[in-house]
């Protein structure tokens, strides 16, 4: 996925109707959310992001970077983690039990044209309440915590727009309602079970525009 997604704020009173023992972990949310509760959150690399994960059996909404630096990766930031790879990657699996939730409206990504051009599309979910699937962890200082986005094979409508670079024809895990809670469930370790709960979003499920379009004579 591309560089650029929407997270979605909601009401504190919501999270507390959708979740039973919800906790707020990071006080600065209500001054974000009176911000940009209208638009949301435009979050790009190394932006702070909000998100909800269980510790201490409790859903707990928390905010951290988008993106992780590790030395295997050569000083490049890690924004997204391949859902194949959670529990098979030596360095994925020790964060497997960091499974958290992204509420998001929208997500960016580009086409290359046959022209050579590239053009940029927004994808927005028709469920208002999608939850993109993400692994958090602990930045080195202790202070500060970090998120990837769990990425999949793309749908056919999807594929089609992100069809270039070294990640094409991937998309964002959304999370079904009714794993939501499961996903969070860090008592789920087995590799057969966590797949279960990763289902892709189907091209109905979602509404594109092309924000490079160029008018032409033939529409």
């Amino acid at each position: 996925m591309s560089n650029l997604f929407i997270n979605r704020l909601i009401a504190l009173e919501e999270h507390q109707n959708r979740w039973e023992n919800f906790s707020v972990i990071d006080t600065n949310y209500e001054e974000t959310y009176r911000k940009y509760s209208q638009t949301g959150l435009a979050i790009k690399p190394n932006d702070i992001v909000w998100f909800l994960r269980q510790i201490n059996n409790k859903i707990s909404l928390c905010s951290g970077t988008w993106g992780t630096k590790q030395s295997f990766a050569k000083d490049r930031l890690i924004t997204t983690t391949q859902s194949e790879h959670i529990l098979s990657s030596s360095f994925w699996e020790k964060y497997s039990d960091n499974r958290c939730l992204i509420p998001v409206t929208a997500y960016f990504e580009w086409q290359m044209q046959r022209n050579g051009k590239k053009h940029k599309f927004r994808i927005e979910f028709k469920d208002k309440n999608s939850y993109f699937a993400g692994i958090c962890g602990t930045k080195p200082d202790g202070l500060q915590n970090w998120v990837t986005i769990v990425t999949q094979v793309a749908n056919e409508k999807t594929a089609e727009i992100h069809n270039y670079g070294d990640n094409k024809h991937r998309q964002p895990v959304v999370i079904q309602r009714g794993n939501q809670i499961l996903w969070l469930n860090s008592k789920i370790t087995n590799n057969f079970d966590l797949q279960k709960l990763i289902t892709q979003f189907q091209s109905d499920e979602i509404i594109t525009e092309d924000l490079d379009y160029e008018q032409t004579l033939f529409g």
